[in-house]
């Protein structure tokens, strides 16, 4: 992980170094990423740089761990404002990486250099995803929104049981993202489809007093 040096520079200083880190592996996969290309684009030397990381696997770390610091943020600020509601943060996740991909068109690109490398895909438990065993992980996405949000809502009881629904949300969210991605003009279809796909998790697919037949 980055030192401590590097999270007492002045904020403006680490967003410009998070930018040229981005930047580099928009460009290249993680193999190829080069330091010298961080250090240029944030303008900083290669010795401030090593006091700052070990090297540019301690980078993806920072920017990770940054990444999932703000979703923990904005999930924290929209369960307070929603009183707990769990899809409608979906709904709020879903827009919120509309804009940044509208912003930004090269994060999709920054995502696939980074976990190219498998070790980067460990570190966020996408290894391990979705297995059982990730609901009850500390610090886990999963086990973070099942503590969080409203549970009074749902039938179900555990981590453990709520992590079908997280897995089946957080699939339609990538789904969807990855067709505004791919079609930016069909925003509004993509986002009417991802509702009615929330909706159907939400209040299920038979109709009330349906019973199935032997």
């Amino acid at each position: 992980m980055p030192t401590e040096r590097f999270y007492r520079l002045p904020e403006g200083k680490r967003q410009a170094i998070r930018e040229a880190a981005l930047k580099e592996f928009a460009r290249v996969p993680f193999e190829k990423a080069s330091i010298n290309q961080i250090i240029r684009n944030a303008d900083i030397s290669r010795g401030s740089f090593y006091t700052y990381f070990v090297d540019k696997q301690d980078v993806v770390e920072f920017l990770l761990k940054d990444t999932f610091e703000q979703m923990q943020e904005i999930s924290k600020k929209e369960l307070d404002r929603n009183g707990g509601d769990y899809f409608a943060l979906v709904e709020i996740m879903f827009e919120y990486f509309v804009g940044e991909l509208h912003s930004n068109p090269d994060m999709v690109m920054v995502a696939r250099n980074i976990f190219c490398k498998k070790e980067n895909n460990e570190l966020v438990g996408i290894e391990r995803w979705p297995s059982p065993d990730c609901a009850a992980m500390p610090g886990s996405p999963a086990r973070w929104m099942y503590e969080n949000l409203d549970r009074s809502r749902f039938r179900f009881e555990t981590a453990e049981e709520f992590l079908p629904l997280a897995i089946l949300a957080m699939s339609s969210l990538a789904v969807s993202l990855k067709q505004y991605y791919e079609e930016p003009e069909q925003l509004e279809k993509i986002r009417v489809i991802f509702k009615k796909s929330l909706d159907i998790l939400k209040w299920g697919s038979y109709k009330a007093g349906y019973e199935e037949k032997d």
